[in-house]
């Protein structure tokens, strides 16, 4: 076969007219369809670098050779040619043949692999108990998030800028709000001297004569006779019976208390809560209680509204209920309001500390984390003061409630974390955050332009940023496989407790039990130890915030896994070592060391919490920290009840409780 390459037009005419008779076929085609000049309109046309095969070729003029016997004896071949859907491979490869079958069958097995890759995520999505969609436990890519999240907003807010700071002071008074609402219960049920109260008749009699002669040493019981009989004239009894001595005792109907330190009531004189009616305890509890159920829903909650409107309507059910409680009428009234204020103050405490933290970055976080507390001390200094020169409980509850309503004001221009709006993908908000933080700061002119589109490409997938018409409300789009590293709502309580984190949430539990098992142990039991309650207090408060003060520098050279070990070890050895000392003053002078240095870690244990999760699920995280506190708050109480069986055994178990808490900071993970 010969030929020659000219470039012009390869045209196909499959269907012939009336006038092209056999123009369809494939020997007109070979030898009549290349044409030097341009085709008729209604003539398909491909412009290539044709082969003009010769008419004359003596290849094709070569006449058939004549078929075998077998071949005549097979049926004659299909002609793929005059098919509609064949082309020219097909005339000589077929349409569908063993050949082609083999190769489409080893093709079809390259799908398999892609479909792994594509499908699998779905079930590395889901767990396995339930078959329900769940974080993906396994991956690291909630931690680079969160990371990239960190680095992005560094950028554009700083690390520590003039707004950072403004906010994080005003943030910080809010954690002196709370210490209020948590230690002025000290100073509310201070002890009293008491005794039996002595009949209208008998009021004249004097308050020693009486007691010597009338009830027993505790106060509790009181001789049983009929004193509407007796009578006291001139300084001399009438009509007591010569057999007093005798007589049996009854349990006391109503109480006097001392007025040495003024005529003002405290809770316990309210209410008479002594002797067979002490409940204070129980009281105490009711407040722990509400404590222990915020620090755990409070998580839950501000992840879904926000840190910003949850703080601030904590704060004014904090307020309310608080003003409320100074009115209380009897004891169940009382306990069931510091429920109520028990719950806002703890939602209060952590959410105000997680949007501080949220707020700044690098070392910052460690530093301001630590001053965020340190309001806490200082409020044990104020508290001690108002409390001496405002001695009836209930104006004392009215100054710390109502006050507080002022801090409303900031409400509006109180800004929302910038790593939550980030996460939800509410993008309007936080660019608006960032260009008000921007004025502040005076750096309008050096952010980027395009520096939305980058927030945008940080945006999780399934979360998109969409009007809101009324309310705050988020609405997230899911895709096929819902990744939790890049959707909106998760479940926190499985994150926690995954594979990743569980081992560091068991850990932070003890930590934080141990914690407060010595802090608040001593915190709100100083009475305990004898002494006066308000300069026992004012003294600690201020070496505490001292000690916290000193922290940071410890943490910034030493670390901050080292200085929690030390803070945790040092107050548990000086609680085991009141057994040696003999004096009563040795004893108190240990137990203020003991707190203060338990304060500083008290102070430096949030922030360590909060480096250890993810933004999604930090809120969460640390309330669950507080989730051991509250039950710790809850043991204190009968806590100091062991002090009937040895008066130093409180003491004992809080100093074991600071070795176990020192080992298990030492298994914990260190973070920068």
């Amino acid at each position: 076969m010969s030929g020659v390459l000219r470039r012009g037009s390869l045209n196909f005419d499959c269907v012939g007219g009336p006038r092209d008779k056999g123009r369809g076929s494939l020997e007109a085609n070979l030898y009549g369809g290349y044409r030097e000049t341009r085709p008729g309109p209604k003539t398909p046309e491909i412009s290539v670098i044709a082969l003009d095969f010769r008419r004359y070729s003596e290849d094709l003029k070569k006449p058939p050779a004549e078929q075998s016997s077998t071949d005549r004896d097979q049926p004659p071949s299909r002609d793929l040619s005059q098919d509609p859907d064949g082309d020219v491979i097909s005339n000589f490869l077929g349409h569908y043949t063993r050949w082609s079958f083999l190769w489409t069958l080893l093709l079809c097995l390259f799908q398999l692999p892609t479909t792994f890759h594509l499908f699998m995520f779905v079930f590395q999505l889901t767990d396995a108990g339930t078959g329900e969609a769940s974080p993906m436990l396994e991956s690291n890519n909630i931690e680079e998030l969160d990371q990239l999240h960190t680095k992005l907003l560094e950028r554009l807010l700083g690390r520590l800028t003039p707004w950072q700071g403004l906010w994080c002071g005003l943030l910080s008074i809010f954690q002196a709000i709370c210490t209020f609402h948590i230690f002025v219960y000290v100073f509310q049920t201070a002890p009293k001297d008491f005794w039996c109260a002595r009949p209208d008749n008998l009021l004249q009699m004097s308050i020693s004569e009486w007691r010597n002669l009338s009830q027993s040493s505790n106060g509790c019981l009181l001789l049983d006779l009929d004193y509407s009989q007796v009578m006291y004239e001139d300084n001399q009894l009438i009509n007591w019976p010569t057999n007093a001595t005798q007589l049996g005792y009854r349990q006391c109907r109503h109480f006097e208390f001392s007025d040495e330190e003024g005529t003002a009531k405290t809770l316990v004189q309210e209410f008479e809560l002594v002797c067979g009616r002490d409940i204070l305890s129980l009281v105490e509890t009711c407040f722990l209680v509400g404590a222990a159920a915020g620090a755990v829903l409070s998580g839950w909650i501000s992840d879904r509204f926000g840190r910003r409107h949850t703080l601030m309507a904590f704060v004014t059910i904090q307020s309310v209920f608080g003003g409320i409680l100074a009115f209380s009428t009897s004891v169940a009234m009382f306990m069931s309001l510091r429920v109520i204020i028990g719950f806002a103050s703890m939602t209060v405490t952590v959410v105000s500390f997680v949007l501080v933290v949220e707020l700044v970055s690098g070392k910052w976080r460690t530093v301001i984390g630590i001053l965020n507390i340190l309001p806490v001390a200082i409020s044990y200094v104020l508290s001690a003061g108002l409390a001496y020169l405002i001695r009836d409980w209930r104006h004392l509850q009215l100054a710390i409630s109502f006050p507080w309503l002022i801090m409303l004001s900031i409400w509006f221009w109180l800004p929302e974390s910038p790593r939550w709006l980030l996460a939800q993908g509410r993008l309007d908000e936080l660019c608006e955050l960032i260009e008000r933080a921007a004025r502040m700061n005076g750096t309008s002119g050096i952010l980027p332009s395009n520096y939305r589109k980058t927030l945008e490409a940080a945006v999780p997938r399934a979360v998109e940023s969409t009007p809101e018409p009324a309310g705050d409300d988020v609405r997230t789009v899911g895709t096929d496989a819902p990744d939790p590293s890049t959707s909106g709502p998760v479940n926190p309580l499985l994150v926690v407790f995954s594979a990743k984190y569980w081992r560091t949430t068991c850990l932070t539990l003890v930590i934080w039990l141990t914690l407060i098992i010595i802090y608040f142990g001593l915190t709100l039991h100083l009475s305990n130890l004898g002494g006066n309650i308000y300069i026992n207090s004012a003294v600690a408060g201020a070496v505490e915030a001292v000690s916290i003060c000193i922290s940071i520098l410890v943490v910034l050279k030493v670390g901050i896994r080292r200085s929690l070990i030390g803070y945790m070890l040092l107050p548990g050895l000086c609680c085991l070592a009141t057994n040696l000392v003999p004096s009563q003053t040795g004893v108190i002078a240990l137990a203020t060391i003991a707190k203060c240095l338990i304060g500083a870690n008290n102070a430096i244990i949030p922030t360590y919490t909060a480096m250890q999760y993810p933004t999604i699920v930090r809120n969460f995280g640390v309330g669950m920290g507080n989730l051991a506190s509250g039950i710790a708050l809850i043991l204190v109480p009968f806590l100091w009840q062991l002090e009937h069986i040895d008066p130093l055994l409180p003491l004992n178990v809080m100093g074991v409780s600071g070795l176990i808490g020192a080992i298990a900071i030492s298994l914990m993970k260190d973070v920068v």
